[in-house]
């Protein structure tokens, strides 16, 4: 049997993509093991929690998962024990990653930089990010800034045992605010009012369009790819004219072998959202205060209207350029 060849072209290469991988490793361990010595956690800590966007980076021209194998396997951290959390970042942005302590909130924020590795250490507990001065001094000071409300708020509510389904829905939003919120609970909403039967599927037409989209795309699997979620901007004049209260899109549960369904206008309460927390506190304490009364939707989402669909009025609600609201008869006179 012959014994491969390698052409010197190859050689050149396999050195090139050696000499890089090493060189963007150099440290990573020892960093991240020092950041464990500051926490003063171990292995397997249950209350360690691992924060990255590497599934999703790039450094130069190669992926960011090495550097998370290595992570999980110095902190012990995995998505099976719920202490692996990810958040979407575009490629080009920096590889980062955080180490949180449930006791006590420290944390230690390990950013790249170059072919070095920055870490900072600051406590992101529940009552330091509560404060108003957190949001208007740490950020700025930290090359992890922008990431900054990301890392905090989901850590506080994974360690405040927040639904796992809702810390996916923040992976794809990127972070937690109170339009994610109200999405997670239309989501969960329409789920116990509106279970699938056979041969149905669910269809949401955004309209107006906010943060609320992203969790439910995650929790009801309707994503603008499989044709499940339709985005509709209106223009002021357009929203002005409708009827409904607190107007938060459509939901159509859709028979495509029957062509028959059902459409239902929903409404989300911001007001009561809204007042589950102090006038003029950070965003941070709204969505703290939120997590008891994720399995309360009712409290916040409702129906004004629900209507029989047909074959041409299911197309008419989903096709660009028509106006769900005038199609349901939901504008004032």
């Amino acid at each position: 049997m012959k014994k491969p060849v390698i052409t010197g072209w190859a050689c050149a290469v396999l050195f090139t993509m050696v000499c890089c991988s090493t060189a963007y490793a150099l440290g990573f361990p020892e960093t991240v093991s020092g950041a464990m010595k500051t926490l003063a956690v171990s292995k397997e800590d249950p209350g360690l929690l691992l924060m990255t966007n590497a599934p999703y980076v790039r450094i130069g021209s190669q992926g960011a998962l090495p550097y998370l194998d290595q992570a999980q396997e110095l902190t012990g951290c995995r998505v099976g024990r719920g202490n692996l959390l990810f958040f979407q970042r575009p490629q080009a942005h920096p590889l980062r990653l955080m180490l949180f302590k449930k006791a006590g909130g420290d944390a230690v924020i390990i950013s790249q930089e170059g072919e070095s590795w920055l870490s900072k250490t600051l406590n992101l507990s529940e009552t330091a990010i509560s404060a108003p001065s957190f949001w208007k001094t740490v950020p700025q000071k930290f090359k992890a800034g922008a990431d900054m409300s990301t890392l905090a708020v989901i850590a506080n509510v994974w360690a405040k045992g927040g639904p796992y389904d809702f810390l996916k829905s923040a992976e794809f939003h990127n972070h937690i605010c109170p339009g994610l919120i109200s999405g997670y609970m239309m989501a969960h909403y329409i789920l116990t009012r509106y279970p699938l039967k056979e041969g149905e599927r669910y269809t949401v037409v955004a309209c107006p369009v906010w943060c609320k989209e992203d969790a439910l795309q995650v929790i009801l699997d309707c994503t603008a790819g499989k044709k499940g979620l339709v985005v509709k901007h209106l223009s002021k004049e357009q929203a002005d004219k409708i009827s409904v209260a607190n107007p938060a899109g459509f939901l159509l549960v859709w028979n495509e072998q029957k062509k028959t369904g059902k459409g239902m206008a929903l409404s989300f309460d911001f007001n009561r959202l809204n007042a589950l927390s102090p006038e003029g506190m950070p965003k941070s304490v709204t969505v703290l205060a939120a997590l008891e009364h994720l399995d309360k939707p009712d409290q916040f989402v409702s129906v004004s209207s629900e209507f029989d669909l047909n074959e041409k009025r299911y197309n008419d609600m989903i096709e660009a350029g028509s106006n769900p609201y005038e199609i349901a008869g939901l504008l004032k006179k």
